[in-house]
């Protein structure tokens, strides 16, 4: 063996100690994805908003609803999941269940399979005992044809709502609810989503909420007290001190969370399923579970 300089390790000792550096980096990344595509993808989170609504009826002050958006089944999300996902829902015995857009996935399996996806989701969500339900598109479910999706959840009890608007009643009292078309593969018509003249809160489904820059500038903007969206599932990875790895178009403004807009706010949900890749990383999935107060 060839003499070392004191102070200095032997080259062969130096490649070991770069050898299981690397070692021990790759085992480490591999947990980490481990972690990331098993318990982390598979963690939900219930978070409970109050959303204050200005000249809300008296029969709505304490009414109770949830937010659901982006299942993407079964790329990657498992029917079982959302099965866990629909009794946590039923757990909180919600008056409205609110769904916002992507059931399916396009890709990176064949439409055919996203269009199978469809009819299984639609029929997990009938499993849902809200009194109501209803659900606007995301950019997924118009990419892999929008019919394949609204017609399986329809025939099992989940109404989309398209550019158009209900009200949700409780005795003489209501609100409205509106759904616009999807702002990523569509143009949404704001005119046919909200109503004119209003005399009631308004609440609008939208699956992009980076769409909300065009909503404010809209005419119909002032009649609108909320606006929910998902479509970024919060990033779905998030690193500390660097933040959200994973952010679609029409997804990297308003990423999840609260938003205040004026009179409106805007509550970005950070979904069920994933995309890519079948991982999450502090950034677990999501149900709000929303309680409606006079504002």
């Amino acid at each position: 063996m060839p003499p070392v300089s004191p102070g200095h390790p032997h080259p062969d000792l130096r490649s070991i100690t770069r050898r299981s550096f690397l070692i021990g980096a790759s085992a480490a990344g591999l947990s980490l994805a481990a972690y990331a595509g098993t318990h982390a993808r598979h963690e939900i989170e219930v978070t409970e908003r109050t959303l204050a609504l200005r000249n809300l009826p008296d029969a709505f002050v304490g009414f109770r609803f949830v937010q659901l958006s982006d299942i993407h089944l079964e790329e990657y999300t498992e029917p079982w999941f959302l099965r866990q996902a629909v009794q946590t829902i039923n757990n909180l015995h919600p008056e409205l269940v609110l769904l916002t857009g992507d059931f399916v996935s396009r890709g990176p399996a064949t439409d055919r399979v996203a269009w199978r996806a469809a009819g299984v989701a639609a029929e997990v969500l009938s499993e849902l005992r809200a009194p109501q339900r209803f659900a606007c598109l995301g950019n997924h479910d118009v990419s892999v044809g929008a019919e394949h999706v609204i017609n399986p959840l329809r025939a099992h009890g989940t109404p989309m709502l398209i550019d158009s608007y209900i009200p949700i009643q409780r005795g003489s009292d209501y609100i409205w609810l509106c759904g616009s078309d999807d702002a990523g593969t569509r143009t949404p018509d704001l005119n046919l989503s909200i109503p004119a003249y209003p005399t009631a809160p308004v609440i609008l489904m939208c699956h992009e909420p980076d769409y909300v820059d065009h909503v404010i500038r809209h005419p119909r903007f002032r009649h609108i007290d909320a606006m929910l969206s998902g479509h970024t599932h919060g990033g779905q990875v998030r690193i500390p001190a660097i933040g959200p790895l994973i952010l679609p178009p029409m997804g990297k403004k308003y990423i999840e969370g609260r938003f205040q807009f004026d009179h409106m706010e805007l509550y970005v949900n950070r979904g069920l399923g994933t995309v890519g890749l079948p991982f999450r990383l502090n950034c677990p999935a999501e149900i709000t579970h929303f309680t409606l107060q006079r504002a």
